[in-house]
């Protein structure tokens, strides 16, 4: 099953982090390290985040990679390359976590 995840359900109207249990906190540190990982580099294809699977959520045993992409709908994907784990990201634009290059024009 995939984890949809809205990135301001863990934040306040100011965009900082809300205050979060434990096991929100572990999964909200994976969702912005992709993001930030994701939009650095927003041109690729699909970029490897330096992030295991099993930092997701405590317990997990999985070793593999996670990777990710950004998608025209203005979404992040991501998956695992080893188990079933995947997911979207979505409002995450203009977030903290949202490292595009700004042009002025």
């Amino acid at each position: 099953m995939a984890l949809k995840a809205d990135l301001r359900h863990f934040l306040d109207e100011e965009g900082n982090e809300l205050k979060l249990t434990e096991q929100a906190k572990t999964v909200f540190k994976f969702l912005t390290k992709i993001v930030s990982s994701v939009s650095e580099n927003i041109e690729q294809p699909l970029i490897d985040v330096d992030l295991k699977c099993n930092t997701r959520a405590h317990g997990l045993s999985c070793k593999g990679s996670i990777e990710a992409a950004y998608i025209e709908i203005g979404m992040i994907e991501w998956h695992c390359d080893t188990c079933e784990a995947a997911g979207t990201i979505s409002n995450w634009q203009g977030s903290k976590w949202d490292n595009q290059e700004r042009t002025i024009h």
